[in-house]
């Protein structure tokens, strides 16, 4: 089991993990499912694995401060393990804020590609391909 703990907890020491990440690489590492279950619930008990506070940082990180769209960030959130009530629950949480990231991003994307000498409807095509909603795309360049 100490060899276990351990090693968990140098693999979680640089960047956080979920539990289905933490686990997926103990058993890469052939522990047994007793020594990696009571790993984890230590690792739990002392609040070094957490998925909601993962799922949080997660979604203030690349979707509040970062503007990426919401879809990928799920989907990420979803194959990392984390339970879908917790991300429903952090995504309301952080609608508005993350409301307001998103159309700073667009904002940015769309200056970005006029620099370009790219205009109209070719702008929101490229918007669209990298998953914005077609109504974030609007509010944005009529608010201009």
């Amino acid at each position: 089991m100490a060899s276990c703990f351990d090693y968990a907890l140098k693999y979680i020491y640089r960047y956080p993990k979920t539990e289905k990440e933490l686990k997926i690489q103990l058993y890469t590492k052939w522990y047994d499912t007793k020594d990696i279950n009571r790993a984890i619930d230590e690792l739990k008990k002392k609040n070094y694995v957490n998925d909601k506070m993962f799922a949080e940082s997660y979604i203030r990180s690349e979707i509040v401060n970062k503007g990426k769209p919401a879809i990928n960030i799920i989907k990420k959130l979803q194959h990392k393990g984390v339970p879908q009530d917790i991300i429903k629950d952090m995504l309301h949480q952080y609608s508005d804020d993350m409301e307001e990231g998103i159309l700073a991003k667009i904002k940015k994307e769309i200056q970005a590609y006029k620099r370009k000498d790219v205009e109209g409807f070719d702008i929101i095509q490229k918007l669209m391909r990298k998953w914005y909603k077609l109504d974030d795309i609007k509010r944005v360049i009529q608010n201009k």
